[in-house]
């Protein structure tokens, strides 16, 4: 699921499925889920285990202040980059996964966008 989905965001858009589609996306190049939890809290801190600790930016995004601070409370983690996690990958699909698996759905990429990728032409 989508952190905004389990931050209990009011705005749902296409970010939504374009999340969708990263999570698939990473699944095909490493053949196992990439945040695979067994509840929600449990796989947000999967996801922050791999995203890092959201911005300050990405954290004014949240609407449910609970949501917000417990991610405050948190202590910092660091992006893991893409490169280590997937070493064999082509390094335009880490690109398209990185935009597709943003923690803020301000910032992730549409899908006119994705549909123009690079990776997508080859």
């Amino acid at each position: 699921r989508a952190p905004e989905i389990m931050l209990n965001s009011k705005g749902y858009s296409k970010s939504i499925d374009i999340w969708s589609v990263g999570c698939i996306l990473a699944e095909m190049l490493s053949s196992r889920p990439i945040f695979p939890g067994k509840h929600y809290l449990d796989q947000l801190n999967h996801i922050l285990g791999i995203l890092g600790s959201p911005s300050q930016e990405d954290l004014n995004c949240i609407i449910n202040t609970k949501a917000r601070n417990y991610l405050q409370s948190l202590p910092e983690k660091p992006k893991i980059p893409w490169d280590k996690l997937f070493p064999k990958a082509d390094g335009k699909a880490l690109d398209l996964l990185g935009r597709m698996l943003t923690f803020n759905p301000n910032k992730r990429i549409s899908v006119e966008e994705a549909l123009a990728h690079p990776y997508l032409e080859q």
